[in-house]
């Protein structure tokens, strides 16, 4: 399609190009909360040992972000939007299948390619969204990709919910029911997406702007908003796998009805942070972003810290029945607000910062830091004393405070990375927003 064609085919749809993006990171975003959720009834079923165990943990941020820089680069090389629809489709094939694995070979095998699926989808998406959603949405750049991101979350929430119920009631094979329409709905993102821009229409322009020093400044701001993203991701996916020895800890003798509150906790901790995301956007002005990113790290560490102890605060409140989860349902929302709510605008300013890398930018604040995240499964077992799922039922208050508190440290790490930022490249990017 020739240059004239494709800006009018993009100028056409942008609303509607933007939603169904927004759309789609709720679909493919459920997915690998399958495998989060269910991992104590597959920890049961698959008999895996320390180290399977481990592997299964470690592969969803691995695999879903070594392979985004690739393929974001590929995109912005051959301007081509195509890893969107495709990553989705593969994720949806793999982990909607995980219910047939008869062994930790045939799960993981499923978990790597479906993780990898997924993974790259990403990059391509939030520059569609930050770009389609700049031209169409008031508040610009940074609420866009605030809406985008809280739709994962929408998918987040939405995937332990789904999957733990589907189990428990059906079995897990029943999850490859969601296969078919999810293909439907890759059809449409292709359709939506296969001509939209996904960098600003003048962003060599603003590349041939820049001397040296002025990129070498841009690049440091980059790697310094990806060093963020890294310990924030490394927090998340440790609060996900502290979730599951918690829960088993609780109940230890039902893994079925552990993998529920698992997933309840799951859901609390991503609806704080699509509500945290959400709040980002309205709130966090360009330019104002070392302050926000730093007061939101070190206000997340006290309460991912605490949450252990917000459970023995229910039980003394509400006894054992399910009031007695509500505190920590709601230490979880409020750490999930410090830890991921500055990700859709750390995502926007390295967009802004980097215009004609949109998508490399993007993988980096996004998949490297997801590869990064994988250290939290040795920092998580570190903190436990490398003990088994199975074997959750021996912890004791003292070992899960620790490992609370390991975490919160991490996070607290990133808000000194956030002061670390120029304040005056932040706000010279702002201009671009």
């Amino acid at each position: 399609m020739p240059a004239a064609r494709q800006g009018d085919a993009a100028a056409r749809h942008p609303r509607y190009d933007y939603w169904i993006v927004v759309g789609s990171h709720a679909v493919v975003d459920m997915f690998p909360m399958f495998i989060i959720s269910l991992m104590i009834v597959l920890q049961d079923r698959l008999a895996l040992s320390r180290g399977q165990e481990t592997a299964v943990w470690m592969a969803t941020p691995i695999f879903s972000g070594l392979f985004q820089p690739l393929f974001a680069w590929l995109g912005d090389r051959y301007d081509t939007r195509i890893a969107g629809p495709l990553g989705l489709a593969v994720g949806a094939v793999c982990i909607g299948s995980i219910g047939f694995a008869q062994s930790f070979w045939q799960l993981i095998v499923l978990q790597i390619v479906g993780v990898i699926g997924i993974g790259i989808f990403h990059p391509t998406a939030a520059a569609i969204a930050g770009q389609a959603g700049t031209r169409t949405l008031h508040r610009g750049r940074a609420f866009a990709l605030s809406l985008f991101v809280a739709s994962g979350m929408v998918g987040h929430t939405l995937g332990p919910i789904l999957a733990t119920r589907v189990n428990h009631w059906f079995g897990m094979a029943h999850l490859a029911w969601i296969i078919p329409p999810t293909l439907v709905f890759c059809v449409l993102l292709h359709l939506a997406t296969r001509h939209t821009r996904h960098r600003p229409d003048n962003h060599q322009a603003l590349r041939a702007a820049l001397n040296r020093a002025q990129a070498r400044a841009r690049w440091y701001a980059a790697v310094l908003l990806s060093g963020q993203n890294a310990v924030r991701f490394t927090v998340n996916t440790g609060m996900f796998i502290l979730f599951s020895y918690w829960a088993a800890s609780r109940i230890p003798d039902d893994p079925d009805a552990a993998a529920v509150l698992n997933g309840n906790l799951a859901a609390a901790m991503t609806i704080g942070m699509g509500v945290g995301a959400l709040l980002a956007g309205r709130f966090f002005r360009p330019g104002t972003e070392k302050v926000a990113f730093a007061a939101t790290a070190f206000g997340g560490a006290v309460f991912v810290g605490v949450f252990n102890i917000a459970g023995d605060w229910g039980r003394m409140l509400f006894g054992e029945g399910a009031a007695a989860m509500v505190p920590t349902y709601l230490v979880a929302m409020l750490a999930a607000i410090g830890f991921f709510s500055t990700v859709p605008t750390s995502v926007g300013l390295g967009q802004r910062l980097l215009p004609s890398h949109a998508g490399l930018v993007t993988a980096m604040l996004l998949g490297v830091a997801w590869v990064i995240g994988a250290l939290a499964r040795p920092f998580s077992s570190l903190f436990l004393g490398g003990i088994k799922l199975d074997e959750a039922s021996t912890l004791t208050d003292a070992a899960l405070n620790r490992a609370f508190g390991g975490f919160a440290v991490l996070l607290a790490v990133a808000g000194v990375l956030a002061l670390m930022m120029p304040s005056r490249l932040l706000r010279e990017a702002a201009r671009h927003s």
